[in-house]
């Protein structure tokens, strides 16, 4: 078989700390390539609008730094082609590209390099054709309509309402930079961030009008984290965040049954803490959630399950890191390191 093509359905060992049933969930690793890439060596951010046609970022060497480039799959991972005009200079604090998809045909991909002005172009047709619409920066971008869309650059939050030809700029107050930016409706949504070098605070502001206005949420976790690695709502009520620690103060998991106004830290602390970087969190229902994460005292990549909502919590090994998961018909559709890799968790 084609090592493109290869597809391994994981086999599980059900040792300590598995409940007895074993693992309520299969995995599924898929190991693609990229034709003709130049650029891309592996994916970060992932969008699945179909099990076939995914979106990525690629990245070239360290992820943290690139270079990056916007990728295509349509044949749900196995062969990915660069967005050539997507190229994105090496270094921060740009980061990647920012992109974001409706459906298979629309689509905005947005970028800036040192040596020419920024771009942001979007798509009808799938991306067979792009056309210039902006030359607004963004680091993080969710378009939640065809008019409508928000992005994020450092500290600052961004608005559209004519489909990303001009942008209304508001600085959140407190926070440093934001991380994370994530809308479940064209009017609810979160951003996340922290109070940066020397603060102690980490910050969820929700807004209920489209970012018009904010309501703070300001919590002091025993140790100042330095950025929140991931954000994830189920619904408009229950959410979860993951805090990342400067140095090797490591990674904490805090849940929220209120819309993100009070946060409360998860009391399991087998999978936290010193020394244990924490990429993802995400739940399938109210009751099923994951988390990945990476334990640098041996390296092992390792992921963490509930059944029961966070109330206790089950470990096992993984053969790869996950760098980014989506929730897509009730599975967990992810991109992985080691190449062009991609991981199905399947709920039992």
């Amino acid at each position: 078989m084609a090592a493109f093509g290869l597809v391994l359905l994981a086999t599980i060992a059900y040792g300590q700390g598995q409940p007895a049933a074993g693992p309520p969930f299969t995995l599924t690793w898929t190991k693609g390539r990229c034709v003709g890439c130049k650029t891309a060596a592996g994916l970060g951010r992932v969008q699945f609008l179909s099990r076939n046609d995914v979106w990525a970022v690629g990245a070239s060497g360290a992820y943290a730094t690139g270079p990056f480039i916007v990728v295509h799959s349509t044949d749900a991972g196995r062969t990915w082609r660069e967005v050539a005009q997507t190229y994105q200079y090496p270094g921060e604090p740009d980061g990647p590209p920012a992109f974001s998809f409706l459906d298979a045909m629309r689509g905005w991909i947005a970028w800036g390099n040192p040596a020419d002005e920024p771009k942001m172009i979007s798509t009808q047709d799938g991306g067979q054709h792009w056309q210039s619409v902006s030359q607004q920066f963004l680091q993080r971008m969710q378009m939640v309509d065809g008019s409508r869309g928000y992005g994020t650059v450092a500290e600052k939050f961004f608005r559209t309402n004519d489909g990303g030809r001009s942008w209304v700029e508001a600085k959140i107050p407190d926070i440093a930079f934001i991380d994370h930016l994530l809308f479940l409706t064209p009017e609810l949504g979160w951003i996340s961030g922290t109070a940066g070098v020397g603060g102690r605070d980490f910050f969820v502001f929700r807004t209920v009008n489209g970012g018009r206005d904010w309501e703070e949420s300001r919590t002091a976790p025993p140790q100042g984290p330095a950025w929140v690695s991931d954000l994830f709502f189920f619904d408009h009520q229950r959410g979860w965040l993951i805090t990342c620690g400067y140095n090797d103060d490591g990674s904490y998991l805090y849940s929220t049954v209120d819309g993100g106004k009070h946060w409360a830290p998860d009391l399991d602390l087998s999978f936290q803490g010193k020394r244990k970087s924490a990429s993802v969190v995400r739940f399938t229902s109210r009751e099923r959630g994951f988390a990945f994460l990476v334990d640098r005292d041996n390296g092992q990549n390792r992921l963490a399950y509930t059944t029961d909502g966070g109330t206790h919590w089950y470990k096992q090994a993984l053969p790869h890191s996950v760098n980014y998961c989506q929730v897509f018909e009730g599975d967990l559709l992810c991109s992985a390191d080691g190449g062009f890799r991609l991981l199905t968790l399947h709920p039992k």
